[in-house]
């Protein structure tokens, strides 16, 4: 209960102060990253997202250990025609937080989600566009900064069934465990293909 005091406190302090004395909320710098600058109808597409944020802090990995902390979460608005069939979490780190008993779970100020997403195949060729947001609270090793949301999109170019695809895919895709991934909640994980 007093880490749950301690947390709010923060939250409310930031959100009361003036607003040119407010506390600066960090900003993650995302990177849209596909395996492969096009895809086959009919078959999956991987996806990465590099992550960052200023040195010195981390995120809630996207299962903190303790239940009322905000975690990092991947969303995908998936077009009709487009099946999302797993997000890929990195491994998180145990951090022992100053005032806390029990350490929180995070990702370092530095990491990559993956995703894997299946094309309909009788998706129409051409460019298609896969929309995203990332949702994440930046914390030090002091206190947590009220969480932020971060919109981007990865385009892919879709191409006829068994079209061969010769492009080499960037090194990020080998440090992401594909197969162990969870199924996305909600719509995401259940519209088109």
């Amino acid at each position: 209960m007093r880490k749950l005091a301690f947390i709010l406190s923060l939250v409310v302090l930031a959100s009361a102060l003036p607003g040119s004395a407010q506390i600066r909320r960090p900003q993650a710098t995302v990177t849209p990253i596909v395996e492969r600058p096009a895809v086959a109808a009919g078959s999956a597409a991987r996806l990465a997202l590099k992550v960052a944020l200023p040195e010195s802090l981390h995120t809630q990995s996207n299962r903190p250990l303790d239940p009322t902390l905000i975690p990092t979460v991947l969303t995908i608005d998936a077009p009709a025609g487009v099946r999302v069939d797993e997000i890929v979490y990195p491994a998180a780190i145990d951090l022992k937080q100053q005032g806390l008993e029990q350490p929180l779970r995070v990702f370092e100020h530095e990491f990559v989600v993956g995703a894997q997403v299946t094309i309909a195949s009788d998706a129409t060729e051409g460019g298609l566009t896969l929309p995203g947001r990332l949702r994440y609270q930046a914390c030090d090793d002091t206190m947590c900064f009220p969480p932020a949301t971060v919109a981007f999109e990865w385009r892919l170019r879709v191409v006829p069934a068994g079209t061969g695809i010769e492009a080499a895919a960037d090194p990020v895709f080998a440090t992401i465990a594909f197969g162990r991934g969870e199924k996305p909640a909600g719509p995401t994980g259940g519209r088109g293909a």
